[in-house]
């Protein structure tokens, strides 16, 4: 499994997503996805990732 650090381009929030697909790979790093915090989906920019054992 792994978590993305994924930041709202709208709110700038930024928070965790764990997945085991690799999005880094997606086009123009970015993702259309929900956000916790704007509470509708937006474009997200991928700012990081860690590996869980």
């Amino acid at each position: 499994m792994t978590v993305w650090k994924l930041k709202c381009t709208e709110c700038g929030n930024v928070w965790e997503l764990r997945t085991g697909m690799d999005i880094s790979k997606l086009k123009d790093g970015r993702i259309y996805h929900y956000c916790p915090y704007c509470k509708r989906n937006t474009f997200h920019v991928i700012v990081g990732r860690e590996d869980e054992a």
